[in-house]
């Protein structure tokens, strides 16, 4: 009969207690709970979730995987959205419309107490300043932004929001970044990098701008840490995309979906200082949007341009574990 001993050369180690500091592919025996553990660096997952009523690309969204919130967009027969549906953890039902319907919005807080900001308009196309609160059944005019934009970064609270990059018009990707404290919007530190059809994660104070396209048809990299008032450069994803989404805090991030030359199902994880692949989406798409509140480890992703659009994925998040092998 093949043994451990006769594979690896050694014999598992018995413990009473789980070693602090396993190191990746660490096989011990603890004689307390008498089990064989394992400690390994898993990959994250996605599972299909319940589809979306109106599925439709360019949109925002805020939550989390059990209380998510989905708004504006473009679908097949609308051009620019006005139609709100929350997502209960298997299925989504329909919200308050928004005040102004739009396409490319920014997005963050939660699905009782949302901000969507900026966007732009249906055919002929033009950027909007516009801000909207939710508070779970309904949408109220905030305070404009102060430079109409679409394709926005976003992250933070709806009373504590973030806004960075976008577009005021065709390919004029911006740098400059708005903080909104409630009522009004002010001017916060400039990007390295100007920006659009960005992903972001993190808080106002503990931002992160994740990839886009700094004009035409090109996409970046790059990342960058907001913290409360100036950017510095972060962790270059694997692979430079646009037009993806992102949702978590700035040390511990997930990016998905977007355009890319190597497909449009990829996701990163990131921990404050550097970006690793993940498993990828079920589905490819992009110019689509996630739960912005999420965790790293249980995420939320839904519409997109892809076929169909309605689709949404739940997201397990990798990283390092213990596993039980084996008992007594």
């Amino acid at each position: 009969m093949t043994t451990y001993k006769g594979i690896k050369g050694f014999n598992i180690q018995t413990v009473s207690s789980d070693p602090p500091a396993p190191f990746t592919g660490q096989v011990w025996y603890n004689s307390t709970s008498a089990t064989v553990k394992y400690f390994a660096v898993l990959t994250g997952s996605w599972a299909t979730g319940g589809n979306m009523t109106d599925g439709r690309a360019d949109l925002g969204g805020a939550g989390t995987q059990t209380a998510g919130l989905a708004f504006g967009g473009e679908s097949s027969t609308v051009a620019a959205e006005v139609a709100t549906e929350e997502y209960g953890g298997t299925s989504w039902t329909n919200g308050g419309d928004m005040t102004t319907a739009k396409e490319g919005p920014g997005g963050c807080g939660t699905q009782t107490a949302a901000l969507a900001f900026g966007g732009r308009t249906a055919p002929p196309r033009s950027a909007l300043n516009a801000t909207e609160e939710y508070d779970g059944s309904s949408w109220t005019n905030g305070g404009n932004l102060g430079t109409a934009r679409y394709f926005v970064g976003s992250a933070g609270t709806q009373t504590a929001g973030l806004a960075f990059g976008g577009d005021p018009g065709p390919s004029s990707p911006l740098n400059s970044t708005e903080e909104y404290g409630g009522t009004s919007w002010t001017a916060g530190g400039n990007l390295g990098t100007a920006r659009s059809a960005l992903a972001g994660a993190g808080t106002q104070t503990a931002g992160l701008a994740i990839g886009g396209s700094p004009g035409g048809s090109n996409e970046t990299n790059a990342s960058e840490e907001y913290d409360g008032s100036s950017w510095t450069a972060g962790g270059n994803l694997n692979v430079a995309i646009r037009y993806l989404a992102g949702f978590g805090t700035q040390t511990a991030a997930v990016a998905c979906g977007g355009l890319t030359d190597f497909g449009t199902n990829r996701t990163e994880e990131y921990d404050g200082s550097s970006w690793t692949t993940s498993g990828n989406l079920n589905t490819g798409r992009l110019r689509l949007a996630a739960g912005t509140s999420s965790p790293q480890t249980v995420g939320l992703a839904f519409g997109g341009a892809t076929a169909p659009e309605q689709q949404t994925e739940e997201y397990t998040g990798g990283g390092p574990t213990t596993l039980t092998v084996g008992t007594d």
